[in-house]
Order: structure tokens, then C-alpha cells, then sequence
């Protein structure tokens, strides 16, 4: 499996928006139908990430963006990549935040589909982490590790084939490469929509912690 990756649109005035707050989480059609009420057209690579679904989308005028909807609360952030070290952090403040957090090594940073993603270390030889950051906020979003993993002290890890029976009933289908990286479980599947994506997966639950379109 390829290294899994630990992440988005612009408003008419190029500031973060929000939609009506909700009482329950958003589903894909409500994702999309909030992404248009933003004047957005052609929304791809739909997909959520812990607390924060994320797609791809375009201005009236043609420019490629990304976008952010908060699950629980409906908050949506719209971001170009030109955006990055100008109205919104750019790498070295994201490293400057990073090492503030206390990771003294910080490496292979990079701007992924709406998300900075790093992988760090709170001192050279320490165990690797990888960490999943808001564009905006730079909340981590997503992290995993020896340091910090969703595992439960005292909780059965699910086995291979459990996980297998958790995605299908999730409805995905097509399940390959499953494995166990880092604290979490892996695989590639088929989702509703038909796209091949990459997933982590929680080790006790088998909920779908992150699904990204398989590069």
C-alpha cells in the first residue's frame, strides 16, 4: 500500500463560511447541496476525514479549490492552494506551530488534498507520528502512532477478517490490502460511489477513521 497520507473552496469573499448549524451529522447529498448554496460547481473527490468531510470543487470563474464542512456543525472553510502563506498558514508557519506543540522534528510536510500533512517526532529517535492538519485552524485532525493511536487500554483489536465485515457492511466493496500500520488498520476498497479509496480504519470499532481516492 502506498503511505497513507495524514487532508477547500473560496467564497465570493475569499473568507471561511458556514452553513446552517445541524442537529445531526451531514450526509454526502447534504455535502454536496451545501457546497453548491456556495456558488461551486463540478464537486469531486468527496470523502470524509474523522469530523471533517472534504471535496474538491470549482469558482464560477474557474479557479480549483477545496473545501472543508465541519460534520457536526456544518462550519465550512474554502481554500485555494494560492491561499497557503497568505490569507492561511503557509509550511514554514505550520512547521513553527508544530515545533511550539513540542515535536522537535518535523518532516515531509506537505499540502494534500485540503490537508497539511507532516510526520513528526518529539525528539530525534522517538517514534514517528503522523498528523493530519486543518488549513485553517491547523487542528489536528487526524494522528497516528505509537504516541497517539485510538486504541483503548484493555480492548480487543479487531482481526483482519472483522475488519473485512465492518467495511462491507459499511457498504464498501472490492476490500484489498488490509494491514496494520502504526496503531490503526489499513485497506483500499470500493466506495458507494465506486472509487477506489484508501482507509484507516479504528482498531476496535472498525469505523472508517479517513477515506481518501486512492492515488
Amino acid at each position: 500500500m502506498k503511505k497513507s497520507a495524514i487532508a477547500w473552496i473560496l467564497s465570493a469573499a475569499g473568507l471561511a463560511a458556514t452553513i446552517p448549524q445541524l442537529a445531526h451529522a451531514l450526509n454526502a447529498q447534504q455535502v454536496v447541496d451545501a457546497i453548491a448554496k456556495q456558488g461551486l460547481v463540478a464537486p469531486t473527490d468527496l470523502g470524509k476525514t474523522a469530523h471533517y468531510w472534504s471535496a474538491k470543487a470549482t469558482t464560477q470563474d474557474g479557479l480549483k479549490t477545496y473545501v472543508l464542512i465541519h460534520d457536526g456543525n456544518g462550519d465550512t472553510h474554502i481554500v485555494r492552494q494560492a491561499d497557503l502563506g497568505t490569507r492561511y498558514p503557509g509550511a514554514a508557519q505550520v512547521v513553527a506551530h508544530l515545533q511550539a506543540q513540542g515535536f522537535a522534528q518535523v518532516d515531509d510536510l506537505e499540502f494534500d488534498d485540503g490537508f497539511w500533512e507532516a510526520d513528526v517526532r518529539q525528539h530525534p529517535g522517538a517514534p514517528k507520528q503522523e498528523l493530519l492538519l486543518h488549513p485553517v485552524t491547523l487542528e489536528v485532525v487526524l494522528e497516528s502512532g505509537p504516541a497517539h493511536n485510538p486504541h483503548t487500554p484493555g480492548a480487543a483489536r479487531l482481526t483482519a477478517a472483522q475488519v473485512v465485515s465492518h467495511l462491507q457492511a459499511a457498504g464498501y466493496t472490492r476490500i484489498t490490502d488490509v494491514e496494520w500500520d502504526d496503531g490503526v488498520w489499513e485497506a483500499e476498497a470500493t466506495n458507494a460511489r465506486r472509487q477506489r479509496v484508501e482507509l484507516k480504519i479504528h482498531p476496535e470499532t472498525g469505523a472508517v477513521l479517513r477515506e481518501k481516492l486512492e492515488d
